[in-house]
């Protein structure tokens, strides 16, 4: 298609054909009416044909994110800064988690954390817990709630826990689940969770 192939209107086409001649200043354009709509036949398709592709594919996209959000959502920004966890790590919401697939008692998975500068799961916000539970799935993780001599619940950091969620039953360490935070004796072998922040 050459420059003069997108000059031609679907108006001037129409002329031509039923044998009138075009204005003789130019050989391709005719006199239109005033109001008459001037789209070049062949651009229009094309642009028609190019809209409709790039609606497509931000469909595709957008139903992507939702088929695959686990692809989407852990590469969130802290302060500006790309996630820098380590493998098998997963960043969210300024920080990294490692889910473990082993189990351990809850000291055991203590020293585990600590061995890769993290603690036992500190959470302190719905969107964390949220995140959490849908990983731990049916399975018990340990987090980092342990219960002092006074019988308080404490984290893994040394601060006090201040009660902003229920933890169910009488044990002296804190698991999660999807469904729930509940307490089990602390030398029993459960899965874990260690968090840091990100670098």
């Amino acid at each position: 298609m050459n420059s003069e192939d997108c000059s031609l209107t679907e108006n001037s086409s129409l002329h031509l054909e039923r044998g009138q001649q075009p204005h003789a200043t130019s050989p391709h354009f005719v006199t239109h009416h005033e109001g008459s709509l001037q789209v070049p036949v062949p651009c229009a398709v094309l642009n028609v044909v190019i809209i409709t592709v790039l609606i497509i594919a931000l469909i595709a996209l957008s139903v992507g994110q939702y088929n695959c959000p686990a692809r989407y959502m852990y590469s969130e920004p802290s302060n500006g800064h790309i996630s820098s966890c380590p493998d098998d790590w997963i960043g969210y919401n300024g920080k990294c988690y490692f889910i473990s697939n082993l189990t351990s008692n809850w000291n055991l998975s203590q020293n585990s954390c600590f061995k890769h500068g993290a603690t036992l799961a500190l959470i302190d916000s719905e969107k964390d817990m949220i995140f959490l539970k849908r990983f731990a799935g049916r399975a018990e993780h340990w987090i980092g709630l342990k219960k002092d001599a006074e019988q308080k619940w404490q984290w893994s950091n040394d601060k006090e826990f201040n009660n902003w969620f229920n933890i169910t039953g009488s044990e002296s360490c804190a698991f999660l689940n999807s469904t729930e935070v509940s307490s089990r004796e602390c030398g029993k072998n459960l899965h874990w969770i260690c968090s840091k922040p990100f670098k």
